[in-house]
Order: structure tokens, then C-alpha cells, then sequence
């Protein structure tokens, strides 16, 4: 394959290699001019011609990244880079196994276009993870904010990097797909479960097989989510890892700093308001930073069968009977985390609280393992003793998804505000799950080449 670049006075020829064990057939070529820090995209196939006719300055230096593609299929297979293109007379340039030394969101100069730019000329995208309902399979959408114009053709560039931190760490792929829309959303290129994934996104403007950048996106990140197998291998680790001891919860309780905002504020208004939760426990986990609830403590102490004495997450603290929360009949029950933070410490078990037909429900309803309150292993109604009972070793924590009133809680029978000794307090982004414990980690996955 060759390519033709046409300057102002004279034409060179860039001549394209690879391996014939590698079945490409469509090559994306990405120049970069450091003068006028213009960007274009030329997707082309292994029969095209390329001329550069709007590169005219000669003392520009044109960068030039190659990308060898199956056409369809957004992975890039093969690349190459070649700079500074006026000092060589007929470049040769050898597409080999795409790595991180080609990569577009790291080596080149387009990841920091457009970074000095006001913030109303770049674009903003949020990341929205959705379950098809009936099929149950994930896919990703970057949304742009509603202020947005809408049924209007734009035409995107994606650049999707994941270095799989979660799944097998030598693992490393790179993504390229062009998407036009008319709406606000771009649909993500299919990616697997428990990836980490840095995101590029640019509005192009075409013309034949180039396609201009005009604006940028900066450089984000997210972790795709667990699937709904992946929370089902998760519950089956929790189970192994659950003891035949059952413990009696007397209590749910909650602690927190008495100076927290929340307590400060639930004090003066008497509703202690649920609030996003943070990125505690395993990184894929589809409920980090998606719902809000306000998390209670179900374990007691081994030894006391109350709560622990001393609390790690602050010196205030409420009680609140579990039957005034837990009910068969307003509440559904899910399975939703198994974690560690450190080498040595305790798991824990998260468990989502939800009233049936609320946004939090129909957020979970899909994505998580429904249990049945009578019938679990980590918190549950024992007829044969008339009270709700543990038979984990793990520590149990519940994300419970509405507002508490106060006021209405003291009217009741059973239900404490009391101080305590405190220890710390919670880190407000929370502390991520040890990803070298064997007992609650899940298999990595193998490397994806």
C-alpha cells in the first residue's frame, strides 16, 4: 500500500508495511500539524490513495500515526507512528501489534489539543451503563448534557483505551470507531465487564474519507460494570466464605462523625436524607456513585451480641430495630457487593434495601441479586426465634434506599440515638476493594489480544 502527501512543492510517498498474518483491511491514518494544531482522521481502505492537500505550510511537522483495522470491527490490530515528516524524503513505516508505545490517548499530540480552549468549546459527555431489560445485556452510551442541540447530524470520532486493571493487568486494547447521531448519545463500542477504560471523544466534520476535528472532549475514565454473572459469582463467593453460625441482628445501626453535614442537617429538619453512594467496595460495582441510599451496620459484636462498643466511622450513633426497615411486604432485598479493604481485615457483604417501584428498584431490579428476606444466608427473618438473624462471618452492611424520619423513628419502641466511642470516621470517597485477596476477588480474565 502506498500513500500519497502532497505539500505545497513537492509529493512524497509514505510506504505502508505489515505481516501477512495479520488479516487488515482498512487502515486509519491520524496527521497532526504542530503549527496549526489541526487534527484529521483519514479512514481509508488498503486500495486508497491519500492526499494531504491542506497541509501547505512547510515548516510545519506533520505527525502521522497509522492504524490497521478489520473493517467493522472498531480494535485496532496494527499500528505505527511516524514524526517530523519534512526531514524524510520517501518514509517507510512498518505497522507491527498495537501497543501502548502507539497509543493515540498517551503518545501523541492530540491528546492535549483543544486542553486551552474555554469550557464551553469542549464537549461534555457523561457515562450512562444500561441493562437491556429483556435480554439483560449491558451496553455503554456517552451522553452529552440536554443543553445540546438535538435531531441534528453531528459526527463523532471515539477513541476507547482499556488496560483492564480488574481483569488481567497485561492485557491492553485500543478502540477507534466513528459514529453520526442525531441525537445526544453515542452508543460505546462493546466492551467487556470489569475493564477500565480511558475515553476520548471528537466532533469531526467530513469531507469524502477525512474527517476534520473541530472540538474535543478531555481525557475521562470509568470502569464498566459488573454483569449480572459477574454479581452472581460474587454471591457464590459470600457464600463460601459464610460460616453455619448464626447471629441474632438486634439492631441495624448507622454511625457517623456528630459534626457530619448530614447529622447536622437531619438534627435541624428531623430526616436523616439519603445521599449518593461512594466508591467503597469492589470497582466494578454498578451501584458506585449510580444510586443514593444511607448504608446501616447488620453485624453485632461475637462476643456481646450487640453492636461493637467502639465504631471506626464516628462517635454518633442510631439504632434502628431491623423489623422497622426489613419487610417482605414494602421492602425487596438485593445482593450487591462481596470486599476487603486490606490484606488482613474483615469482609464485608453489601446489601441493598428497596422499596418496591422506586428509582433505586428499578435501577437494581436488573443488575443485582434479588434475595429472599426469608430465606438468605446474611439477613433474614427466623420464625422459629421471632427475629431477624445473620449466618455470615462477614461483616453486613445495608444500603438502605429512602429517608429516615427521625421525629417518626422516636416515637417508636426500640429505637436508640446514643454517642460512642470513635476510632475514625469514613473516607468520603470510600476505600476500594483489595484486588490481591483470593477469598472475594473473581477470577481475572485472560488477556485479549
Amino acid at each position: 500500500m502506498e500513500l500519497c502527501v502532497k505539500h505545497l512543492h513537492c509529493q512524497k510517498l509514505i510506504q505502508v508495511k505489515w505481516s501477512l498474518i495479520y488479516e487488515i483491511n482498512m487502515i486509519i491514518c491520524v496527521v497532526e500539524n504542530t503549527v496549526t494544531e489541526e487534527v484529521d482522521f483519514h479512514f481509508l481502505k488498503l486500495t486508497d490513495s491519500w492526499l494531504i492537500a491542506q497541509h501547505v505550510d512547510t515548516e510545519a511537522e506533520l505527525k502521522i500515526n497509522i492504524f490497521g483495522l478489520k473493517s467493522g470491527q472498531p480494535k485496532i490490530l496494527l499500528s505505527a507512528v511516524c514524526g517530523n515528516l519534512q526531514q524524510q524524503q520517501i518514509p517507510q513505516m512498518v505497522l507491527q501489534q498495537h501497543s501502548k508505545n502507539y497509543s493515540l490517548l498517551t503518545n501523541t499530540q492530540i491528546f492535549s489539543l483543544f486542553q486551552n480552549l474555554t469550557v464551553e468549546d469542549n464537549i461534555k459527555f457523561d457515562v450512562d451503563q444500561r441493562i437491556n431489560v429483556l435480554s439483560g445485556k449491558q451496553n455503554i452510551v456517552f451522553r452529552r448534557d440536554q443543553s445540546s442541540q438535538r435531531w441534528q447530524k453531528q459526527t463523532y470520532i471515539q477513541i476507547i483505551q482499556t488496560t483492564s486493571s480488574t481483569n488481567d493487568v497485561s492485557s491492553y486494547n485500543e478502540y477507534i470507531e466513528l459514529t453520526t447521531t442525531y441525537t445526544n448519545e453515542i452508543p460505546c463500542v462493546n466492551l467487556p465487564s470489569r475493564e477500565a477504560v480511558n475515553y476520548k471523544i471528537y466532533r469531526v466534520s467530513s469531507s469524502g474519507n477525512k474527517y476534520h476535528v473541530m472540538k474535543t472532549s478531555k481525557k475521562s475514565q470509568f470502569i464498566t460494570h459488573n454483569t449480572m454473572v459477574d454479581v452472581n459469582n460474587l454471591h457464590q463467593l459470600a457464600l463460601l466464605a459464610t460460616e453455619e453460625t448464626p447471629m441474632p441482628v438486634p439492631y441495624l445501626y448507622r454511625n457517623k462523625p456528630s459534626n457530619h453535614p448530614t447529622i447536622i442537617e437531619a438534627r435541624q429538619t428531623g430526616i436523616m436524607a439519603k445521599y449518593i453512594k461512594d466508591n467503597n467496595g469492589d470497582q466494578a460495582s454498578c451501584i458506585n456513585k449510580k444510586i443514593k441510599g444511607l448504608f446501616f451496620s447488620a453485624t453485632a459484636d461475637r462476643s456481646t451480641y450487640l453492636p461493637p462498643a467502639i465504631s471506626p466511622f464516628g462517635d454518633y450513633r442510631i439504632l434502628v430495630p431491623p423489623q422497622y426497615l426489613l419487610n417482605s411486604f414494602t421492602s425487596n432485598i438485593y445482593f450487591a457487593d462481596f470486599y476487603c479493604k486490606t490484606q488482613r481485615g474483615p469482609h464485608y457483604i453489601t446489601l441493598v434495601l428497596t422499596k418496591p417501584g422506586s428509582v433505586e428498584d428499578v435501577y437494581c431490579k436488573p443488575r443485582l441479586i434479588k434475595l429472599d428476606i426469608n430465606d438468605n444466608k446474611f439477613l433474614y427473618y427466623d420464625p422459629m426465634y421471632g427475629r431477624y438473624r445473620t449466618a455470615s462471618s462477614s461483616n453486613v452492611e445495608v444500603l438502605y434506599t429512602e429517608n429516615i424520619n427521625l421525629n417518626e423513628m422516636r416515637s417508636k419502641s426500640g429505637f436508640l440515638e446514643t454517642f460512642v466511642r470513635s476510632r475514625g470516621q469514613s473516607r468520603p470517597e470510600g476505600i476500594p476493594k483489595n484486588t490481591s485477596c483470593a477469598i472475594c476477588n473473581l477470577p481475572k480474565n485472560p488477556s485479549r489480544i
